[in-house]
């Protein structure tokens, strides 16, 4: 199994992991998201301090496009901007037109998401500080948690039209299935109200405590922490996990797991068999948490 590359991480107070980049040979921070789909994001206001011209442009989204919520045509403005030169860690990107956002938080000039991150096999381990990517041949009978041989799978789901490259699998919490995905960038697992309500998880669930609205949100629409007794992923039990309840606006049917979870296990996303490696960490880090929330795109 050869290893491709390592990205050293650094974290946040919020526990959201950050690696060195460069833009056009401009060192910037950037954020490392696998629970976002695209490749790269670039934060518009660091373009502006590096004198990197930004344009904008409309789309149209027909209603029957899997990307637009609303079933009616839509017509969406996009920013973008050429990037002659990128580099994350030892990868480095071929100059091109990428997407460009205004981002809330303006210490990040570019997000990396799970296009860029899942090319090749991913380990996470966010408790070693780094994310390493693999290149194996000859593996797809394979144990490849190396680190862990009793490290449990399960299956994993990708969209077979490539449109999203995040990687989906199938958790259980109180005997029902759920979807759910990894997010690097979320600083707490979190769950959509909606969905939460299947599962048997309401503000009213014993030992909940109310939190306050996502940024941007009225205060009718809080957050909610509800203790879960058991979550399961394959024969991985994880007991004792606090989950965010969410009124989001793409409700979505999803279980994100965050960084509170991914601290807490190492993973490894094996894209070749098409599973997921979990290994609980015996001895976590502790580390500071903050109170900045990123959430990650909704699933199509």
């Amino acid at each position: 199994m050869r290893e491709q590359a390592s990205i050293p991480l650094t974290f946040t107070d919020d526990l959201r992991p950050v690696g060195d980049a460069k833009i056009n040979g401009v060192a910037v921070p950037a954020m490392l998201s696998t629970g976002a789909g695209e490749s790269f994001v670039f934060n518009k206001k660091i373009l502006d301090r590096l004198g990197i011209e930004v344009r904008n442009t409309t789309s149209k989204l027909d209603a029957d496009d899997t990307r637009n919520p609303t079933k009616v045509d839509l017509y969406v403005d996009f920013s973008h901007a050429s990037i002659k030169d990128f580099s994350i860690g030892p990868a480095k990107v071929k100059g091109g037109t990428y997407k460009v956002e205004n981002f809330m938080d303006d210490t990040y000039g570019v997000r990396v998401g799970a296009g860029m991150l899942l090319q090749h096999d991913l380990e996470i381990a966010l408790d070693a500080g780094y994310l390493k990517s693999f290149n194996p041949s000859g593996c797809i009978g394979a144990h490849l948690a190396y680190w862990d041989p009793q490290a449990a799978s399960v299956l994993a789901m990708w969209d077979p039209w490539k449109r999203d490259a995040r990687v989906v699998f199938t958790a259980t919490i109180g005997g029902k299935p759920i979807h759910a995905l990894l997010s690097t960038a979320t600083p707490y697992s979190y769950v959509p109200k909606a969905a939460a309500v299947r599962l048997g998880l309401t503000p009213e669930s014993p030992g909940a405590t109310r939190e306050a609205p996502l940024p941007g949100h009225a205060a009718d629409k809080p957050v909610w922490k509800v203790p879960v007794p058991l979550l399961s992923i394959g024969q991985l039990e994880v007991k004792d996990l606090d989950l965010r309840l969410m009124d989001l606006s793409h409700e979505g049917e999803a279980l994100v797991l965050g960084a509170d979870f991914l601290h807490r296990h190492r993973v490894y996303v094996a894209m070749e068999q098409k599973r997921i490696y979990f290994s609980p960490i015996t001895r976590p880090q502790t580390r500071k948490r903050g109170s900045v929330e990123v959430i990650p795109q909704p699933l199509n």
